[in-house]
């Protein structure tokens, strides 16, 4: 009998801490509604607003306690830690030029650092990830009016002021310091969350090619007063494939952030407008030519880094100017660019190659990029879709000067 009240117990128990384990689930998993995350994420966005990282991150912490795919707070998070990173960057690139003054560089420090950030913004992705997943999602940002010591000279002055404000209006003249429209407020969306994943994902991959050579070799060959070959070894090839994936993955996240700014139909401060929208802070033209260019410099690039095509060597480095004629490089080669980063290999340069560059272009090519120097392969359009935009813009046919600064801007 005790053994059957024992078993009829069983079920019941084992019942009781099914309901049990799956409160504890849902307490763990709870979602807020929209109005509950947007009030929850509030502390977090004022102290962004008004340029306290260190306590907008903490706030978005508090709020991601609460519900982790808050993307209020997600975003919030991820840009306080960006710009704490982009920081102490700086700082170490300080320390890294005047060290090269009083002292030996100290490149160990400097891979340490970098290693660090790449981790660091491998999860400020993680929290962009998330923000673009809510297709509702809207931040508002000054970011002109941001307070730092942004040039890093130790002190806040007129400079940092400027830094980060609009200078002139679409037709080119200056904005008086009092305008406000050299402060804008940007209505951060979706589009804007996969514009900055791109910007995250180059950001990385320059990390990580950075980081997989040993440059403290520089050291050595310096050392030995610069003669023969100078070799920079390869540490880690992991981090130069690492760093093609990263690309990759920007290029598809620019190209989502083209079309979700294409598809956008409101008109409200945008980052990056579309050629119907007209509510813009940025004083630069936007209309389909840029945003087929864009499409066209994405294909081109995301050609070069998969080896479908590369370089002409006689494009790249266009015509030399030799009182007052036209020559034609002697260089009769391409950059393969996929197998820089696909094939990776210690960097070798030459020095006495080096000195005939201009008898023997090839050669030095050759010696200093190794079997990435092809003879033949499909030629990239990117050098001469980028001289059309040169030519253009010398004839004054367009606004092209501006256009190619929000070209870079579009990543």
């Amino acid at each position: 009998m005790r053994a059957g009240r024992a078993g009829s117990r069983g079920p019941l128990h084992l019942l009781a801490l099914l309901l049990l384990a799956g409160v504890v689930v849902l307490a763990c998993g709870a979602r807020q509604s929209p109005a509950e995350r947007q009030e929850s994420a509030r502390p977090a966005v004022l102290a962004l607003q008004a340029g306290r990282f260190a306590d907008a991150a903490r706030g978005a912490e508090d709020a991601l306690a609460k519900d982790d795919k808050n993307a209020l707070a997600r975003a919030v998070r991820a840009i306080a830690t960006w710009e704490k990173t982009a920081d102490e960057l700086a700082e170490e690139a300080i320390i890294l030029v005047g060290g090269s003054v009083r002292r030996r560089p100290d490149f160990d420090r400097l891979r340490a650092s970098l290693l660090k950030a790449e981790a660091t913004l491998a999860r400020v992705d993680e929290d962009l990830a998330v923000a673009e997943e809510d297709k509702a999602f809207a931040l508002e940002l000054c970011i002109a009016c941001w307070k730092g010591d942004w040039n890093h000279d130790g002190r806040e002055d007129r400079r940092d002021e400027h830094l980060l404000e609009i200078e002139a209006d679409a037709t080119g003249a200056p904005l008086a310091d009092e305008d406000p429209r050299r402060r804008p407020t940007f209505r951060l969306d979706a589009g804007d969350v996969q514009w900055a994943r791109a910007m995250v994902a180059f950001q990385r991959a320059l990390l990580d090619l950075v980081v997989a050579y040993r440059w403290k070799d520089l050291l050595g060959f310096k050392e030995s007063r610069g003669e023969g070959v100078l070799v920079v070894h390869l540490d880690d090839a992991g981090r130069v494939h690492a760093a093609r994936d990263r690309i990759l993955e920007g290029l598809d996240h620019s190209d989502r952030a083209r079309r979700a700014y294409l598809a956008e139909t409101d008109d409200d401060r945008e980052w990056v407008p579309n050629p119907r929208q007209k509510n813009h802070p940025l004083p630069l033209p936007v209309d389909e030519a840029l945003y087929a260019t864009w499409d066209g410099v994405l294909g081109d690039t995301r050609r070069l880094v998969r080896s479908e095509e590369g370089f002409d060597v006689r494009e790249l480095m266009g015509f030399a100017h030799v009182e007052g004629r036209q020559e034609r490089t002697g260089a009769h080669g391409f950059i393969d660019v996929g197998k820089l980063l696909s094939s990776p290999h210690d960097l070798h340069v030459d020095l006495d190659v080096l000195e005939h560059t201009r008898q023997s272009p090839d050669a030095a090519l050759r010696s200093v990029l190794g079997d990435a120097y092809v003879g033949e392969m499909r030629r990239s359009p990117l050098p001469r879709r980028l001289m059309r935009m040169a030519d253009e813009l010398a004839r004054g046919e367009e606004s092209f000067g501006r256009k190619l600064r929000y070209l870079l801007w579009l990543n």
